[in-house]
């Protein structure tokens, strides 16, 4: 099979172009900042362990974000692993992989063109055998990577050569100068006076580079005098991984409001979290106008996608590391009600998560069903009741256990390993001895 089609002005297209849109990004093993697993092909960066020579890439295929409410034939997807090459190999498999989504993507229902519906109906193995029939060789197994980790870079860090970055939070990514929140003019004071690079990143943060250790404090005076926020401590833990799309009023397709309203729905909802004792429990919270997803909400820990006027689908089970899609936990959820539908599901994580779990993963984890059932009997107001930690078996049979935090578990089990007793055993004792001294 062919990869250049022998056109004279387009050797890769050909006649015509791809049946979609056909996106492609880059990162190096562990920094997951950009999403990567939403887009057509994906490469991650591996290193030798000399931390100099270039290794090779693992390559992602398949992901995108599009769908349209109540069409099942259309869906948010990760992309899946194809496999690893060399550096001489990259671009080539790159065409091979445009070649196949050029020669087999759905050129006939433009709702099902992208290349993830290809990936989907084929299977990741069988795209994998297509795609080497176009690049000529079997591709080689996804190499071991870091684990991912989401970042937007805020703050100050080295940049590797002597000099710094800095990353500050920009409400959507709008370089305006509005309610003394002076962007653009700060971004023009720091190019003109200090000649750094600006990077605008894919959380509609802003990064400015290539600056001398000695000017830090003159960056964070610039930013500080046109009323953007320098210390990155200072904001909520919501704001790092919380963006919009530009919805209404921009957009034609937008069913309600995101961008506009996304600062209001930031300060709900870590007040929702900061009154029931999560205030510091980093989450991304991301929310659309419409199904389209171009917020990226369906990889978010909670994502909100307008479904009416005023109204939310709400989304659980992305997780931190955005390695996968979460799924649709309620529909039609008007604005008003956002609290009152959050309630349960944050008691609910404070409750049973595990020690350093992030909301996303305990969502992924626990399930819809078991959210939603424990959301169906829940008091509204009874978060206050629930204690964090450990159950304690005290008893045979159900509802036999106690729920203790981590530090009385710890003593609990220590004591009943000193005492030669299960911890079953040795917490009937306590708590009866107890109860027969109180009635003495």
């Amino acid at each position: 099979l062919g990869v250049m089609t022998g056109h004279r002005d387009e050797p890769l297209y050909g006649k015509t172009y791809l049946p979609r849109k056909f996106k492609i990004a880059v990162t190096v093993e562990g920094d997951n900042s950009l999403d990567l697993y939403i887009n057509d092909v994906g490469l991650v960066v591996l290193m030798e362990e000399d931390g100099v020579t270039l290794k090779g890439f693992n390559v992602v295929v398949g992901g995108g974000m599009g769908r349209t409410h109540k069409k099942e034939s259309t869906f948010a997807r990760a992309a899946d692993h194809l496999g690893f090459v060399k550096p001489d190999q990259v671009v080539e498999l790159c065409k091979a992989v445009l070649a196949v989504q050029r020669d087999h993507g759905n050129r006939e229902v433009r709702a099902n063109a992208r290349m993830k519906y290809l990936v989907h109906t084929l299977g990741i193995h069988g795209f994998r055998n297509l795609v080497e029939e176009y690049f000529g060789e079997k591709i080689a197994p996804i190499e071991p990577m870091k684990e991912w980790k989401f970042s937007d870079w805020l703050g100050w860090h080295d940049q590797g050569d002597g000099k710094m970055f800095k990353g500050f939070w920009v409400s959507s990514g709008r370089i305006r100068d509005e309610d003394g929140i002076n962007v653009k003019t700060a971004l023009r004071t720091l190019v003109d006076e200090l000649e750094c690079d600006v990077i605008l990143t894919p959380n509609q943060n802003i990064v400015v580079g290539n600056i001398a250790p000695e000017s830090k404090g003159r960056v964070d005076e610039i930013l500080a005098e046109n009323g953007i926020v320098a210390d990155e401590k200072a904001l909520t833990p919501l704001h790092e991984g919380a963006i919009a799309c530009a919805a209404l009023p921009l957009c034609g397709l937008a069913i309600t409001e995101a961008e506009r309203v996304l600062p209001e729905y930031i300060a709900r909802v870590h007040g929702l979290m900061d009154k029931m004792g999560l205030g510091d429990t980093d989450m991304i919270f991301r929310m659309t106008g419409c199904p389209n997803g171009c917020g990226r909400p369906y990889m978010a820990e909670l994502g909100l996608v307008g479904s009416g006027p005023d109204k939310y689908q709400i989304w659980l089970g992305g997780t931190r590391e955005l390695d996968g899609t979460g799924w649709p936990y309620l529909d039609m959820v008007p604005s008003s009600d956002l609290e009152a539908t959050l309630e349960p599901i944050f008691a609910l994580y404070k409750m049973r998560r595990k020690p350093h779990e992030g909301f996303g993963n305990f969502c992924k984890r626990a399930g819809k069903a078991q959210i939603a059932a424990f959301a169906e009997k829940y008091v509204p107001g009874s978060y206050k009741d629930v204690v964090e930690g450990k159950k304690v078996i005290v008893g045979q049979g159900k509802n036999k256990s106690l729920k203790v935090d981590e530090e009385l578990h710890t003593r609990i089990k220590a004591l009943a390993k000193k005492n030669k007793m299960s911890m079953q055993q040795f917490t009937t004792k306590i708590l009866m001895e107890g109860i027969y001294g109180m009635e003495a």
